[in-house]
């Protein structure tokens, strides 16, 4: 009777985990599903729609505000612990699979996969591994089997799979256009039939509705301008494909409380180096006001240590500084009330440590270091291209002045802008910057916000909870 019900028990578990006592399909036993894999690590694969979640391809510091992948993250809390970028720009879904292996053998638990833009745009071509020429009218079905070999052989290592469904190109003749409706037809019904697959439906999102089998249209402002036909998502686009993003995040990763943190993990303890990262405006060192700011009404002091100030090369915005405490009740926020008169314009709310002691005894070489902090864009804002916090630090490297930095969501003045119709919150995190072995450091700049605006605007932003994490490397 105890086997019998030892053994239901077992039935029962393996049903809930998605496999059976020979392990996820037969492919897998139990202990290696589980053991070596995080769901809070994605390996990313595909085209340029993978490469430019970052804008630094190769070095992968600065995150892009004009791709959703990041965008989602923040909007979902922050659960991705770390990306892998295996994208790379103008390749086929054949090709994509070079790279394949290298993704499957990260410590990732959830590979994200999107491509069959080019493949589409690129057919006849000769498949890049089974040398076959994959003729236009059949280009749909081959780029499925493409990426159907990337789903499977992540299923096989135990780990879930998130699809973009193809959004095509502008430039898409009505031949092309089928195509792009059969590979995406099968990726629908392949997220029915595999267990452990979700889709991302971006074209849901960019495609106009005056889309027609003839003509392939995005929505206005949604997609980058400026190149040879509309193919990648502006930062609106992104911003919206960002929130359906964060829906598929939220059902899958666990929220990590990373974006947390008290009064007493100051610069003193070596683990976060901000001091006052509750921004508390009552006792400490006085901030400072720079240029063009002014106390709001009610707020009797800036947070002390913070500099308050415009960004580099501004010399018209005027803004205000303002102090309440957090609706959530996670310390206090600061209130920016922004007027931007031109494009690049901004405010910049920084922390500086120089390289020498004793500020510099924080940060020697070999010290990662990540930036966090939560930003709440009121509705009404206009004008914004970048909102978010970013680390810069300089020093002598091999005899050269050398300045290195990471922006949790960076864009410029030509990539589009967020929406001002909503407002939204977003939990940064920018990638590890590790302190170089600079024979001479300089300084280490934390901007707990970096504003910029790509036209004139006007708007609010609320600052929460800024830190700069040092990270632990008693587990990598």
């Amino acid at each position: 009777m105890a086997g019998e019900i030892e053994q239901a028990d077992i039935r029962a578990l393996t049903h809930v985990l998605g496999h059976d006592e020979q392990g996820l399909f037969g492919r897998n036993t139990i202990g290696s599903i589980i053991a070596p894999r995080s769901l809070n690590i994605i390996a990313a694969i595909g085209d340029s729609t993978v490469e430019q979640m970052h804008l630094d391809s190769g070095v992968y510091r600065n995150r892009s505000a004009y791709n959703h992948f990041f965008i989602g993250n923040a909007l979902a809390g922050n659960p991705v612990a770390r990306a892998y970028n295996f994208g790379k720009s103008g390749e086929r879904t054949d090709q994509t699979l070079a790279r394949l292996s290298a993704a499957l053998a990260t410590d990732a638990g959830v590979l994200y996969i999107s491509e069959g833009i080019n493949s589409i745009a690129q057919a006849p071509y000769t498949h890049a591994v089974s040398g076959a020429t994959v003729a236009a009218d059949q280009v749909g079905a081959q780029a499925f089997a493409d990426t159907l070999t990337k789903v499977d052989a992540a299923l096989a290592k135990g780990m879930r799979v998130i699809v973009v469904l193809c959004h095509g190109a502008a430039n898409y003749t009505a031949a092309q256009i089928k195509q792009l409706v059969i590979y995406n037809a099968a990726l629908r019904r392949l997220a029915e039939l595999r267990p452990n697959v979700w889709l991302l439906d971006a074209p849901s999102i960019l495609h106009d509705p005056s889309t027609t089998p003839n003509s392939l249209a995005f929505r206005t402002g949604y997609m980058r301008t400026g190149e040879a036909t509309l193919v990648h998502e502006s930062a609106t686009g992104a911003y919206f494909v960002g929130k359906l993003f964060a829906g598929v995040l939220r059902n899958i990763l666990r929220l990590l409380p990373r974006n947390s943190v008290d009064g007493s993990n100051q610069r003193v303890n070596g683990l976060q180096l901000v001091n006052n990262p509750l921004f508390n405006a009552t006792s400490g060192n006085a901030g400072t006001m720079g240029a063009g700011g002014s106390l709001a009404s009610g707020t009797s002091a800036l947070p002390f240590e913070w500099n308050f100030r415009r960004v580099t090369g501004d010399s018209t915005t005027t803004f205000t500084v303002g102090v309440e405490p957090n609706a959530e009740g996670n310390g206090n926020d600061v209130v920016i009330t922004y007027n931007v008169t031109t494009a690049g314009g901004g405010v910049r709310i920084n922390q500086d440590l120089a390289g020498t002691s004793p500020n510099g005894d924080y940060w020697p070489p070999g010290t990662m270091l990540q930036a966090f902090g939560k930003t709440t864009v009121i509705a009404g804002a206009t004008g914004l291209a970048s909102v978010q916090p970013m680390i810069e630090m300089n020093g002598t490297l091999n005899g050269v002045s050398t300045t290195q930095v990471t922006h949790a969501l960076l864009n410029d003045t030509s990539h589009g802008l967020y929406p001002s119709t909503e407002g939204f919150s977003m939990d940064h995190a920018s990638e590890v910057l590790t302190v170089p072995a600079y024979s001479a450091r300089a300084y280490l700049s934390f901007r707990a916000l970096e504003l910029v605006c790509a036209t004139a605007g006007t708007g609010t932003v609320r600052v929460n909870m800024p830190q700069l994490a040092v990270r632990s490397t008693l587990i990598m």
